[in-house]
């Protein structure tokens, strides 16, 4: 496929330009002349022109709920019997994200010449993931895109207040983190140095408590960038082993066992397997299709490789409950769940039922998490803070008890 770009004139005299993709210039030029325009040029993008297009697309950003009320908006339109490339035409002009209104004003033109929603999404895999496309592709295979659009509007929606909720509840930690790192940076660089060139120069023999401080200053002042060094050094060590697929899963296999903290993973990866699954059967994708897609959207490669199991299984002629009720990092609940949605065939409603209890869930253990890291990092912060003061003090006290 190459991306043509175009300069024409419409029926109304109007100058239009724009980009669309094909495999022949032929094809460009019937679909443009099909809409009454009159040509005035239609060339192959050069390299230069396609790397300055994409690198203007670099860092844009779309949020989960911009796109949650782009699609919902998309599935009213289509209700209500709007055609889909006047649909897409209007939401690109109503769209306030400019990435987002590019986008759509992209998808538009080559819906226009006859691609497909799913083909034509699929082009900006930065806003729309795989499995949005997956979705919107089987939507279009079954005839039910606006009702599948409505529903995936919702899910994103959804998602969008889980994740506004989780970012909420971590924000007050991180911003006593930042105020610690500030204040022990500032007392370590400034303030301390000051008082402890005085025992040095008394000569006076420090405490431990002091000695240590006294340590930990100049190794700061003198070497903060051994300390840098060793910090990027491990982290281009982390991110390269974990490039490893042996590495990466032995990893994701012990973060799972950490207390708590794995709890919270695994119930936020089961929301995102539930809802994505649930999703694609309700758009009609067929259910080995659907698992590969949902595992493509799971970040635990522990799971990851039981998803795999999962398929095996169900490929021999296993229910899903039972390939599932197998695997260790599946929840009881979960299998019970999606037999019960088999056996009642209402196995998509039964799925996001559990994504939002296990969504619910999450934001529950999140929450209580957050609100304990609080008044434990006071009292971090306090206990340094402590030390520091009582490392000056304690060299003060001395001299004044050498005094009378």
């Amino acid at each position: 496929m190459l991306t043509y770009i175009y300069k024409a004139k419409t029926p109304e005299g109007l100058i239009v330009s724009g980009a669309t993709e094909s495999e022949k210039r032929q094809s460009v030029v019937a679909a443009l002349k099909g809409k009454g325009y009159y040509l005035l040029s239609v060339e192959p993008e050069d390299r230069f022109s396609r790397t300055l297009r994409r690198a203007g697309h670099l860092g844009s950003g779309v949020k989960t709920r911009e796109k949650a009320i782009f699609t919902h908006q998309l599935a009213t339109l289509l209700k209500s019997g709007m055609h889909l490339v006047t649909a897409l035409k209007t939401l690109s002009k109503q769209c306030e994200n400019k990435y987002l209104a590019s986008a759509v004003g992209h998808i538009h033109t080559n819906v226009e010449g006859s691609s497909s929603l799913s083909q034509a999404m699929s082009k900006h895999p930065k806003i729309f993931s795989a499995v949005y496309t997956a979705i919107v592709k089987s939507a279009e295979e079954t005839g039910m895109l606006a009702e599948t659009l409505d529903i995936l509007g919702k899910q994103l929606k959804s998602q969008s207040a889980v994740h506004s909720r989780i970012r909420s509840a971590l924000a007050y930690p991180i911003f006593l983190l930042v105020v610690s790192i500030g204040i022990v940076g500032v007392l370590v660089s400034f303030v301390v140095p000051k008082f402890i060139e005085l025992f040095v120069n008394a000569n006076q023999k420090l405490p431990l408590p002091t000695q240590i401080l006294v340590n930990i200053t100049d190794f700061f002042q003198e070497l903060w960038w051994v300390a840098l060094f060793v910090l990027v050094a491990l982290s281009l060590l982390v991110i390269s082993a974990m490039r490893d697929a042996k590495t990466r899963l032995a990893v994701d296999r012990l973060v799972l066992k950490i207390p708590v903290v794995g709890a919270i993973i695994q119930k936020l990866q089961m929301a995102r397997f539930s809802r994505t699954l649930g999703s694609l059967l309700n758009g009609g994708v067929n259910i080995i299709s659907a698992i590969k897609t949902t595992k493509a959207t799971i970040s635990s490669q522990a799971l990851a490789v039981q998803i795999d199991t999962i398929e095996s299984e169900i490929l021999k002629g296993s229910s899903i409950a039972k390939a599932i009720a197998g695997q260790g990092h599946f929840s009881e609940m979960l299998t019970n769940m999606i037999a019960v949605g088999e056996e009642s065939g209402m196995l998509p409603e039964m799925l996001l039922e559990v994504a939002d209890i296990y969504d619910l869930e999450s934001e529950s253990a999140i929450d209580t998490i957050t609100t304990l890291l609080g008044p434990l990092m006071i009292v971090v912060l306090g206990t340094i803070i402590g030390f520091v003061v009582l490392a000056i003090l304690l060299p003060i006290f001395e001299t004044t008890t050498m005094v009378h």
